[in-house]
């Protein structure tokens, strides 16, 4: 399994990069006003190009601020420029329901990598994937994978975590059933440490954690209390020593 750092934090990026932890990184606009970005549009680019060049070839995945679709290809287009190891995030929908797979078919056909986005059922996230299969075929090339995005937390929410158990767990079947191995499962709203247990054991490729999550789950009391007792126990045993 895979973890994505969401975050626009250079340091903090850099930082789980030397750990052997990050393996990609996902923002937006809101993540990128909260790391302190400013000059909109302009600087939220800049951002993005500094970390493409910071975690090269892992994968940046950057989402797009509009659902019209003339004005996502163009803005898409321009993402993708930034780097090859640009993934364009692009709602399954747009905000009135209406589906936006014509917009991320021609985008994979152009060989733009694409991370479907705002997914919370089994239904759209196997439809996500035929598209991105059918558009990799018209591309007659695959170069990196293709992405389906599943908001795990929003599903929890409003049906239970048993329910985003099984949307994961199943969705991941279908794909390994069908050959997809060009298209992954992210899975995104990670906002504990027991959701990254969870998600983790439904067979998600990889997890979004913010930088916060990722200190909580290092954290535990009785690791704190061993690690004291150990030490104070080597400091004893190295007196008795001499």
């Amino acid at each position: 399994m895979k973890i994505f750092i969401d975050s626009a934090d250079l340091s903090e990026i850099k930082k789980y990069m030397s750990w052997g932890l990050c393996d990609g990184v996902t923002t937006n606009p809101t993540i990128c006003l909260q790391c302190g970005v400013t000059g909109g549009k302009k600087g939220i680019h800049a951002r993005a190009e500094d970390i493409v060049k910071l975690i090269s070839p892992h994968p940046l995945s950057l989402e797009v601020t509009t659902d019209d679709p003339e004005e996502l290809l163009k803005e898409a287009r321009a993402y993708a420029k930034l780097g090859e190891n640009i993934a364009v995030k692009v709602t399954i929908t747009d905000r009135e329901g209406n589906s936006l797979l014509p917009v991320i078919h021609t985008l994979v056909s152009e060989g733009i990598r694409v991370n479907v986005t705002a997914i919370t059922t089994f239904n759209q996230a196997i439809l996500a994937a035929k598209t991105l299969e059918s558009a990799c075929r018209k591309a007659s090339s695959i170069k990196f994978p293709h992405y389906v995005s599943i908001f795990a937390g929003r599903i929890s929410e409003e049906q239970g975590v048993e329910r985003a158990f099984k949307v994961i767990q199943d969705v991941r079947a279908w794909l390994d059933l069908y050959g997809y191995s060009n298209i992954e499962i992210i899975v995104g709203s990670v906002r504990s440490p027991e959701n990254i247990e969870y998600w983790g054991r439904a067979g998600a490729h990889i997890l979004t954690i913010p930088p916060s999550v990722i200190a909580k789950s290092l954290q535990g009391a009785r690791t704190k209390e061993t690690v004291a007792q150990f030490i104070e126990d080597s400091q004893k045993s190295l007196k008795k020593l001499r």
